[in-house]
């Protein structure tokens, strides 16, 4: 790979030190490295500033956390190339590489890696009249239907693909992948799910009804929520808003045929990467 997108999050790089070693290191190793405009007060060395991305990147470097990688998955999705996330965050789960790790991106140029399919889930909002309403992105972690302050409780029903229902009193329902079941449903009480397993969990977050567990379905299921509230809810996509779901209306969620590629370096442990993650924010 020699065609390199790097996408820095100011916030937490805020004087784009970080940036600016990274776009070094990879020029050293003869990478094509392109930064959007915006950012060219920089300097960084052979680097090359962007009005608009190139179609010949090959790979998205994102120098965030976990919020700018969910970001960043949006524009690796569309060009379907790998992204790989340098953590500048507090928990930073979906970054392979931490900040005294960047020696590790010259494997990117001996070939030493590995690329892993995430798998993501779509929604749509089904009308009256039968049309549909399409969100424009992919849930990487989840997608959540609940009160826009998660004041009062909703009330849903959930039916598969073979007609089956269950019906849950909640302050919301959190529909996750495998990678979002160490995120928001796993602090709701959620299980953890291999990542590389493919599923679908929904949990419900506070549940007020007898039926408090979540649900594991499997990857291809097709889930129907319907709002049987009288009050409007939100659906939101990894934390960013998409539409209302008004009383009575639902949606659909399910598998995207579209894969998130994850560029990594080694076979992560899954329980020993979430413990140590979990143990360094403790520690905070």
């Amino acid at each position: 790979m020699k065609n390199i997108l790097l996408i820095p999050n100011v916030t937490k790089d805020t004087d784009l030190a970080v940036t600016k070693k990274v776009a070094n290191l990879l020029n050293d190793n003869g990478a094509n490295t392109y930064i959007e405009q915006k950012y060219s007060f920089i300097s960084a060395k052979n680097a090359t500033f962007c009005p608009q991305i190139p179609s010949e990147i090959e790979l998205i470097i994102v120098i965030g956390g976990d919020g700018s990688m969910i970001d960043a998955s949006v524009v690796a999705v569309d060009m379907d190339v790998p992204i790989l996330g340098i953590n500048l965050g507090n928990l930073g789960y979906l970054a392979e590489v931490e900040l005294d790790e960047l020696y590790l991106l010259e494997r990117i140029f001996k070939d030493e890696y590995k690329i892993q399919n995430k798998m993501l889930l779509s929604v749509e909002k089904v009308l009256d009249d039968g049309s549909i309403i399409k969100s424009d992105r992919f849930a990487v972690n989840d997608i959540i239907i609940s009160h826009d302050t998660f004041l009062g409780i909703a009330d849903f029903s959930l039916t598969n693909a073979d007609d089956e229902s269950v019906k849950y009193r909640a302050d919301g329902l959190i529909v996750s992948t495998p990678v979002g079941s160490t995120a928001y449903s796993l602090s709701a009480g959620g299980p953890i799910i291999g990542h590389n397993i493919d599923a679908v969990v929904v949990t419900p977050i506070c549940p007020h009804s007898f039926f408090n567990r979540s649900v594991v379905f499997k990857a291809n299921e097709e889930l129907c929520i319907k709002n049987n509230g009288k009050s409007s809810l939100n659906i939101s996509v990894d934390g960013r808003f998409f539409i209302d779901l008004m009383p009575n209306e639902k949606c659909v969620v399910r598998a995207s045929e579209k894969r998130l590629k994850v560029l990594a370096f080694c076979e992560n442990n899954l329980f020993s990467t979430l413990f140590g993650k979990m143990k360094k924010i403790e520690n905070i």
